[in-house]
């Protein structure tokens, strides 16, 4: 028996799961934490709504077996450019609705921010290093595109957005509590 396929626009399981790092990151930030677990659950997030885009789902008879998603990556940028690739016209309708929205441009919020999950879960390198990081910056700087040369900065607003842009547009696909 050959197993049949689906196209879906969004995955629920892959949304359901966007969403739920959405809200947990925004019942952290409600209790006043805003620093490494708000950062990797809003990055989660980000991830797994851009995963949710343009899946396949394989199929044995009326049961799912497979979906088929951006695979062996948590770069954000480099999922958002296989959206690109493979699905221009959804990833140009994103780009403009969210510099309609925000007056920045998607992919460079996104590529600011693209590391966040791998580079926050642990307080060191994969190698051990103890990262270096800058104490002080102001949101004009960040607003103003300076890029800090430490891999660990997160740039907080601009991955506010994005979660809460994805949130409004792909998360509206399936509604729970």
């Amino acid at each position: 028996m050959t197993a049949k396929k689906s196209e879906n626009l969004v995955d629920f399981g892959l949304c359901l799961y966007a969403k739920d790092y959405y809200q947990a990151a925004q019942t952290l930030k409600d209790n006043g934490v805003e620093n490494t677990p708000y950062h990797i659950m809003l990055a989660l997030s980000v991830e797994c709504f851009l995963k949710s885009i343009r899946t396949t789902t394989e199929w044995s008879g009326s049961i799912g077996t497979k979906v088929h998603h951006v695979k062996n990556t948590h770069d954000l940028d480099k999922i958002f450019h296989k959206l690109e690739v493979n699905h221009p016209n959804d990833a140009k309708w994103m780009k403009d609705e969210y510099f309609r929205q925000y007056s920045r441009s998607l992919k460079d919020d996104i590529e600011l921010n693209k590391n966040v999950f791998t580079y926050q879960r642990y307080p060191y390198t994969f190698k051990g290093d103890i990262p270096k990081t800058r104490l002080s910056s102001t949101r004009e700087e960040m607003l103003y595109g300076i890029k800090y040369d430490n891999y660990i900065t997160v740039y907080v607003t601009m991955l506010e957005d994005v979660a809460k842009f994805l949130f409004d547009v792909i998360g509206s696909h399936f509604n729970h509590n």
